[in-house]
Order: C-alpha cells, then sequence, then structure tokens
C-alpha cells in the first residue's frame, strides 16, 4: 500500500507545485485576442462589397491578378517582368469552365482572360496580354 500511495502523492505535489498561476499573461491574452477580433472584423467590413475578396491586393502598392486560360507564350506571366513590378499575387486557372463555376459573379466569357484588381475589386479586364502591360504601364498601384 505505501509504495502506491507514495507515488500518488509525489506525483500531486509536482502536479500542483508546476502550475502556473499567473493572471497578467491571461489578461495579455484576452487583450490580443479582442484587438485580432477588432482586425478581423475591419478587414471584413472593408472586403464585403467584392463577393471574393481573396481575389483582392494585399496592400495599395500592388495589385493582384486572376489569369483564365492557357497562354501560348515562351514565358510564363509568372516571369514577366511587365507584370511581377506591379503585380505580387497571380491566380491562374486553366479552363474557363473552372474560372466561371470558382467566381461566377465575375462574368468571365472568354478565355484567355486577365483580371486585374485592386483593394476594392476589378480594375481591369483584357482578352491581350499586351493590352494588360499597357495598362500596368500606364497605372501604376497608389
Amino acid at each position: 500500500m505505501k509504495r502506491f500511495v507514495l507515488p500518488c502523492v509525489l506525483g500531486l505535489t509536482l502536479l500542483v507545485g508546476c502550475q502556473n498561476t499567473e493572471p497578467k499573461e491571461k489578461v495579455e491574452t484576452k487583450q490580443s485576442t479582442k484587438k485580432n477580433q477588432q482586425m478581423a472584423a475591419t478587414n471584413k467590413d472593408n472586403n464585403t462589397t467584392f463577393p471574393y475578396p481573396n481575389l483582392l491586393a494585399e496592400n495599395e502598392q500592388s495589385y493582384s491578378l486572376l489569369v483564365i486560360g492557357e497562354h501560348d507564350e515562351d514565358i510564363p506571366i509568372e516571369k514577366n517582368t511587365k507584370i511581377t513590378e506591379k503585380v505580387n499575387d497571380i491566380l491562374s486557372l486553366p479552363e474557363l469552365e473552372m474560372a466561371q463555376k470558382a467566381y461566377p459573379d465575375l462574368n468571365i466569357k472568354t478565355e484567355p482572360a486577365y483580371i486585374l484588381f485592386d483593394q476594392a475589386g476589378v480594375i481591369h479586364q483584357s482578352k491581350d496580354l499586351e493590352e494588360l502591360t499597357t495598362f500596368l504601364g500606364k497605372n501604376s498601384p497608389k
């Protein structure tokens, strides 16, 4: 019986002694959680008007791009420096049907399609890569 009781008492003593009961950390955690919730609510409010906030640019200094369809270029669009200078995020979808199912509110009719986004929504849509690069050359992000 002593062999059983002594380890139990020692184990309980260790558990009680090792508990961290600092209320300051809990208060700080609650405050940071409230701040995170406020920031998330602010981000939701900013992006509620556009149905696909994941397509929007992350900041005012860049754009994001949705590319639909195969392009017959030797250089992939991700390596085109005229585009990557001003576009940080590029999402490429190989088929028009896939884009129409994923983003029906964009009303994409033809392939290839290049849709450029800022932080608020669509700012340019074209069927031609040269037209897109011309637009990017004339219009810098804020």
